[in-house]
């Protein structure tokens, strides 16, 4: 959905996993296998201040959901550009991610509950976000389209 949405902008598209993953050499699930969370998100947060290199809303950035827990994250992103958060119901997130197996964190069983509380906990982030959009049930084709309105009327 970034790709589509960056390419409607006409700006370069960037995924801090993405980078974490080059800068490491590995994959997100093997960095919290190997290294656990702390060091992950250590490497989340120099890919996001790495971003501070580039013309404030020259990007389509985007981020795992926990990228928020980190004040300094919070500040460079605000900094960089316009943060839009994609809100799905737990049930919807669960769906979406059934078959991945890329999200260590929903790893094991109940990850619906897991979901809750992780959306619970970040809740107080998620507020300072400059757009939220519901993406429940909405293709990226959607999404992209409401995200480029809110642009648009901006």
């Amino acid at each position: 959905m970034g790709k589509l949405l960056a390419a409607k902008l006409k700006r370069r598209f960037v995924d801090t996993d993405q980078l974490v993953e080059k800068a490491t050499g590995l994959s997100v699930p093997l960095i919290f296998e190997k290294y656990g969370e702390v060091f992950f998100r250590e490497r989340e947060s120099k890919a996001v201040l790495s971003l501070e290199r580039y013309s404030p809303g020259s990007l389509v950035v985007a981020t795992g959901g926990g990228v928020v827990l980190r004040e300094n994250n919070r500040a460079v992103l605000k900094k960089v550009g316009l943060i839009v958060l994609l809100r799905a119901s737990p049930e919807e997130i669960c769906r979406r991610i059934s078959d991945t197996g890329d999200r260590p964190l929903l790893n094991g069983p109940e990850p619906e509950q897991k979901v809750k509380k992780m959306l619970e906990e970040r809740e107080p982030y998620y507020r300072h976000c400059d757009f939220e959009i519901d993406t429940t049930a909405k293709t990226s084709r959607q999404v992209a389209s409401e995200i480029r309105s809110c642009f648009n009327n901006r």
